[in-house]
């Protein structure tokens, strides 16, 4: 019954988000440059470089949400680097580049990596992998709750992966992720509050580094599913 309500409320605004799916509702900061009416370069293939595309207005985490996305993470397997980040911040700012991700230094932040690129001191697998990140913190293994990650086939293929994000605020809330059309993960909704302290209003983007090795790193806006709760706080701002 929940899934079927978060539905309801979700396609009863379908066709406002439909409208606002623009790259020209982002704010873009660091390297990042509109490519075009679609898609978004986050970094060139160069070294040392971090850029960020930020929704222009805050999300409200107590009402559901949809982003329906596609990355590009390059064309360069072994020599390319470093990924790209979904994340929710306090504000619309581009944190630190190479295995930061354009998220390092964003305090208070909850973010989903993609990593194309190991980095062992941070305790990465070998493998291109999706990870949760708090307050831009890019390391696995320690003892926190969001310090864990999921192994992915090569993402650095030059083609777009579609990227779904899913927020269902129901109960103690779960945040879902799917790529390239299958579920990856699920975080508990709890523990994405808990970063905020409470925080209702956050806001969304997709940031990305490089380092020594680099790649072209794109993001594309598919479709944007908010819900009338969260545009009717928009409106009243």
């Amino acid at each position: 019954m929940r899934a079927v309500a978060v539905i309801a409320l979700l396609s009863l605004c379908t066709v406002h988000a439909r409208a606002q799916s623009s790259v020209h509702d982002f704010r873009l900061g660091g390297a990042a440059r509109v490519l075009n009416e679609e898609c978004i370069r986050l970094t060139p293939d160069a070294q040392y470089l971090s850029g960020s595309a930020w929704f222009k207005e805050p999300i409200d985490l107590d009402a559901p949400f949809e982003m329906r996305l596609s990355v590009v993470l390059g064309k360069k397997d072994v020599l390319g680097a470093d990924g790209i980040v979904f994340v929710f911040h306090t504000a619309p700012r581009t944190g630190f580049r190479g295995e930061a991700m354009g998220v390092g230094g964003l305090v208070p932040s909850f973010g989903i990596e993609l990593d194309t690129y190991q980095n062992l001191h941070r305790g990465d697998p070998e493998v291109d992998h999706l990870g949760w990140l708090i307050d831009g913190d890019a390391s696995h293994g320690r003892d926190r709750e969001a310090a864990s990650f999921v192994e992915l086939h090569n993402l650095e293929d030059g083609a777009r992966h579609p990227l779904r994000i899913t927020w269902d605020p129901e109960g103690e809330g779960s945040l879902e992720v799917a790529l390239d059309g299958k579920r990856v993960a699920t975080y508990p909704g709890r523990s994405v509050r808990s970063v905020f302290g409470g925080e209702r209003r956050v806001y969304w983007g997709m940031t990305a580094g490089t380092g020594r090795l680099s790649n072209e790193q794109d993001v594309c806006i598919e479709r944007l599913l908010l819900s009338r709760v969260d545009l009717k706080a928009r409106q009243g701002a």
